[in-house]
């Protein structure tokens, strides 16, 4: 029973993935302080992108694409008193996909 309720519990799981614009790459580049995780040119996070997907919905999961304006990313780095890191957009990103699903926005 316990490992039914396991599988049920992880369809019903949301995971948010940030999606960047191509003509917002440069500016994400070029604010990051772990560009280098990133990727060096956009196909390749496109690469990265399309393989993460493919591995989240092998286990059952739908994930849901979250667009980001880096410019709205920045702001919101700079309110919390953050660099535009991995956590920081990570952050970011739940912040939209439960604004998305709530219809709330946080402060």
């Amino acid at each position: 029973m316990e490992n039914m309720k396991n599988k049920s519990d992880m369809k019903d799981m949301v995971i948010g993935i940030g999606f960047y614009r191509r003509e917002q790459w440069p500016l994400l580049l070029e604010t990051s302080v772990d560009a280098q995780i990133l990727g060096k040119t956009y196909d390749e996070w496109l690469d990265v992108l399309d393989s993460s997907i493919e591995k989240i919905r092998a286990h059952g999961i739908e994930p849901e694409l979250i667009e980001v304006d880096v410019n709205e990313l920045l702001a919101f780095c700079e309110k919390q008193g953050m660099k535009n890191n991995a956590e920081a957009r990570s952050r970011f990103i739940a912040e939209l996909a439960r604004e998305k699903r709530t219809g709330k926005q946080t402060e």
